[in-house]
């Protein structure tokens, strides 16, 4: 009979909350919520769509007015023309205003071309100028508020912006999570783990991180609260105090599932958005968020034949027969001495980074680096007095020292050795001995190594000999 296997969640719980100031643009969401084109068009489209139809458009002008270089705008440009958002004309002297050869541009905020989003029936508004077009969408709905000061400020790249355009079209009851980002976001994972951490640095990001006294679901859980205006570290600090302070009153007072389904703080999106079509298909995994209580309205949309939020494949270990001895035994172990240790292993190891690390090979590095995490962590909560590794049973302490010693570059050393053994039957054991060893001689490695080098050099070139 086959063992009930415990689905493991690697996709953290998520809040998402948006803070708005005043002077906005409005753009239409045909584009923001395309998947065809990438976050840095998309920033690039709604930074033309939100000029004046007065404006020279012109490469060196958009170059100007973008943190991005005249080789990215280009590239960006191409893009859009592929999907159908620009249209591009060559004028000949007779034909230009200027009666030297120029190019005629048209800009769209809906194309047909674009399988990714649905077919809308709408209405253009158009505005031309000396050498560019402008076709709008007339807005009754269907659209995006953004503030005036993101989308115009050259501080920013263009990526950036497109997608805090992107996080801003989704309706107050998507599930925010990093999976269902990736899957609207043409970019990947990597990307968009990428630009979350740069929108923190930049400000325009507040992601706060309730441990699990502080959480109403008894689990790690983030809160992404994003601005449209950056603010300051102090105002940073402030906001995940407050955060905090409204969690725990909230999971004190047993109001929780009462908040949970109120419009505040379901998701605690400021965004008056007027579509929000009925689902027809289930949304992806991101269980345990606030807006998953009580009955959720399922959202498609994009269409019936794409939605904004595919299923996403249940991520797994990408080690062959790792799960058998993934298996992690609960019994014994103390479930707040876990949590806390996994999140000091997750500092530890640079998580963020480690994650990333992972990634580049096409898999999915961020489902991997939670299952490392969680090896780590079943041997330092272990209730069993020794732990064998390689035929020596060692106590509990000091595998427990030595394994919250581990950081992230013994640990890629040791998956980078692991990949080039043959016949590991055991995968977890031999990464728990092999980290053993690593933390226990990083060290003395590295400083035997560079000595190793100082020597050859003496050796060969002369140098530091003793006269």
């Amino acid at each position: 009979m086959d063992k009930m296997k415990k689905a493991k969640k690697t996709i953290p719980d998520t809040i998402c909350r948006v803070h708005r100031s005043g002077g906005y643009a409005v753009l239409s969401n045909c584009f923001v919520r395309s998947t065809n084109i990438g976050c840095d068009s998309i920033g690039l489209l709604g930074k033309i769509n939100d000029l004046p139809p007065s404006w020279n458009f012109t490469i060196a002008g958009l170059v100007a007015i973008c943190e991005d270089g005249e080789t990215a705008i280009k590239s960006q440009l191409a893009e859009l023309e592929q999907w159908g958002y620009v249209k591009k004309t060559l004028l000949m002297p007779n034909e230009s205003p200027t009666g030297r050869i120029s190019y005629l541009y048209d800009f769209y905020e809906y194309s047909e071309l674009d399988d990714s989003i649905p077919k809308y029936d709408i209405e253009m508004e158009t505005f031309t100028a000396d050498n560019a077009t402008l076709n709008r969408v007339k807005k009754d709905s269907n659209f995006t508020i953004i503030s005036a000061k993101l989308i115009r400020s050259n501080k920013i790249r263009n990526k950036l912006i497109g997608f805090m355009m992107k996080v801003l079209s989704l309706p107050n009851s998507w599930n925010f999570s990093m999976s269902g980002l990736k899957a609207i976001c043409k970019e990947g994972k990597t990307a968009v783990h990428n630009a979350v951490n740069k929108l923190i640095d930049l400000g325009y990001l507040v992601r706060t991180k309730l441990l699990s006294n502080e959480s109403v679901h008894n689990c790690f859980e983030y809160v992404y609260s994003f601005f449209d205006v950056p603010v300051s570290k102090e105002e940073a600090d402030e906001l995940e105090a407050e955060t905090r302070r409204k969690a725990i009153t909230i999971r004190e007072g047993g109001k929780a599932k009462a908040a949970v389904s109120s419009a505040d703080e379901k998701q605690g999106v400021e965004n008056p958005y007027l579509d929000n079509p009925p689902a027809e298909t289930p949304l992806s995994e991101n269980q345990g968020q606030y807006n998953t209580y009580n009955s959720i309205q399922k959202n498609q949309l994009l269409s019936d034949k794409s939605s904004i939020i595919p299923a996403a494949a249940k991520p797994t270990f990408n080690i062959s027969g790792v799960e058998k001895s993934a298996e992690r035994v609960t019994d014994g172990y103390n479930s707040e001495e876990v949590e806390y240790y996994t999140e000091v292993i997750r500092e530890n190891l640079d998580y963020w980074h480690l994650g990333d690390w992972l990634c580049q090979d096409g898999r999915d590095g961020y489902a991997e680096a939670d299952e490392i995490v969680g090896f780590i962590v079943d041997e330092i909560c272990s209730p069993l007095p020794y732990t064998t590794l390689r035929g020596t049973a060692f106590p509990r302490t000091v595998i427990q020292s030595k394994m919250l010693k581990a950081n992230i570059y013994m640990v890629e050393s040791v998956i980078e050795k692991m990949a080039l053994i043959d016949d590991i039957k055991d995968f977890r054991r031999y990464f728990i001995s092999s980290l053993y060893n690593e933390v226990l001689t990083y060290h003395f490695n590295e400083g035997c190594e560079s000595r190793n080098i100082d020597e050859q050099i003496r050796r060969d070139f002369g140098y530091g000999v003793a006269v």
